[in-house]
């Protein structure tokens, strides 16, 4: 939570992000000024604020001196995101997997059940959910507080490439066996596996990003 903004300035904050990251507001679409006071029932003044704070994270850019628009990511930038990842989560999980404290070891043995539960066919974008639970854990009982913040500094870009990969019903498949792969893995004590799957699995969660962004370029071409 930004604890410098106010709380309205902070409920703007939030509800514009998640109408971007939920695709609500496109990659691409102007993000107008006017528009939002009108909305919001606000000044000019907060609304610049939060855009500048939505720049920072990322999810706008400013397009020359027309106004902002929502980031499309680019290719470099899946390849830049993906490789941070595997570097910040493969070190990750083989420190939580070291360090297997009790509660991480009961929710993990909770979040494996409910993997082998889900049906990715009716449902992918649960199976997102429940992935991002796991690589939330691990951050979370790495207990390495500077690869938490280089992985929070990614998670909303990261959010915003699971608006692909939440489509495609074969990756959210993949995902869901090694998720289940890396949880056994801290299970059974393996440090070193854990995170030649974590990497593996972000290796692979890149691939199929950038052929479903290609397949997405060639239906709208």
């Amino acid at each position: 939570m930004r604890r410098d903004l106010g709380d309205l300035k902070e409920k703007i904050y939030l509800d514009l992000r998640e109408k971007i990251l939920n695709e609500e507001i496109k990659p691409g679409e102007w993000i107008v000024e006017r528009k939002l006071t009108e909305i919001y029932k606000v000044s000019r003044t907060p609304i610049r604020e939060v855009l500048r704070m939505l720049m920072e994270d990322g999810l706008i850019e400013l397009n020359g001196k027309k106004g902002y628009t929502v980031k499309k990511l680019s290719l470099e930038d899946f390849v830049e995101i993906y490789t941070a990842r595997e570097a910040i989560e493969g070190a990750a999980a083989r420190l939580a997997c070291r360090r297997r404290e009790p509660e991480l070891i009961e929710k993990l043995n909770k979040l494996k059940e409910n993997l082998k539960l889900v049906d990715i066919d009716k449902d992918p974008a649960q199976g997102v959910a429940l992935g991002r639970q796991l690589h939330d854990l691990l951050i979370e009982y790495s207990g390495n507080k500077i690869l938490k913040k280089f992985y929070e500094k990614l998670r909303l870009l990261t959010n915003m490439t699971r608006n692909i990969t939440k489509r495609s019903v074969e990756i959210e498949k993949r995902s869901r066996d090694d998720h289940v792969k890396i949880i056994e893995a801290i299970l059974s004590n393996d440090e070193t596996r854990v995170e030649e799957l974590m990497r593996k699995h972000l290796r692979e969660t890149l691939k199929s990003v950038v052929d479903s962004y290609y397949s997405l370029i060639m239906k709208r071409a």
